[in-house]
């Protein structure tokens, strides 16, 4: 399976894998028979509304249209703002869309590539296809245009980090590290992807990389005998410990 590098403004390497043709034809046709069946359902209830109506006003014929047409429409850059990147055909089909250095995208970025969406299909014969196909980063004109790929994600990886993992809320917790209050929170993003991108098989070498770098940057030794993922997660308990309002 193609996989995707990309070097962060930290320059580490993250490794993801984008969406294939196939994975994003199957979510877009789940979206386009859930338009459908909506489009269909919409309709045929303000049909109905509009016969209880002894006379049908501007309003309310407008109203109508509205409701029918607008989540239509807007259903792509909706889902993807609000969802963080997935439609409900690409949560089905595991794949996001993702900026380039693997963040959730802007509302701007949702935007264009809606824009742009029909320049990759209908109006150019489906240009997008031959894109994805043979891009390096399998990226259609509106994910170059946005800076944005999709990509196959795993099961929710990111759900695992649950509050036990968050030793900084703990009652009477002693900070290792106050230099790890000067990270930016791009940083601490770049340091939460690297360590639970769990299924990358370059896992254990980049977690020391990255950990490295950190020490590096922090000016702090890492204490002996104890790993990279261990320090890594220390520092980031401890920048929460710092910049958090909130009191226990």
């Amino acid at each position: 399976m193609a996989q995707s590098s990309i070097i962060t403004g930290q320059y580490v390497e993250l490794t993801q894998t984008p969406a294939s043709v196939g994975d994003r034809l199957f979510a877009a046709i789940i979206d386009y028979v859930i338009l459908i069946v909506y489009f269909i359902a919409i309709s045929l209830f303000g049909i109905n509304i509009l016969d209880g109506f002894h006379y049908t006003n501007d309003v309310i014929t407008i109203a109508c249209y509205v409701a029918i047409t607008f989540p239509v429409i807007f259903y792509y850059p909706i889902c993807e703002i609000f969802a963080k990147g997935q439609s409900i055909g690409k949560m089905a089909m595991k794949t996001r869309v993702v900026t380039i250095d693997g963040n959730s995208p802007s509302v701007g970025s949702c935007l264009l590539r809606w824009l742009l969406y029909p320049i990759d299909t209908i109006f150019t014969g489906f240009l997008g296809v031959v894109f994805i196909t043979f891009g390096k980063h399998r990226q259609r004109l509106g994910d170059l245009a946005a800076g944005t790929i999709v990509i196959k994600t795993t099961s929710t990886q990111y759900d695992f980090y649950g509050m036990n993992d968050y030793n900084y809320v703990q009652q009477g917790y002693e900070p290792t590290y106050p230099e790890a209050a000067n990270l930016t929170s791009r940083q601490v993003d770049v340091i939460t992807r690297t360590l639970y991108n769990t299924s990358s098989s370059r896992y254990g070498e980049l977690v020391y990389k990255l950990a490295v770098q950190v020490q590096q940057f922090l000016g702090v030794p890492i204490t002996e005998n104890l790993y990279a993922d261990a320090f890594l997660k220390t520092v980031l308990n401890d920048f929460y410990y710092y910049t958090s309002t909130i009191e226990v």
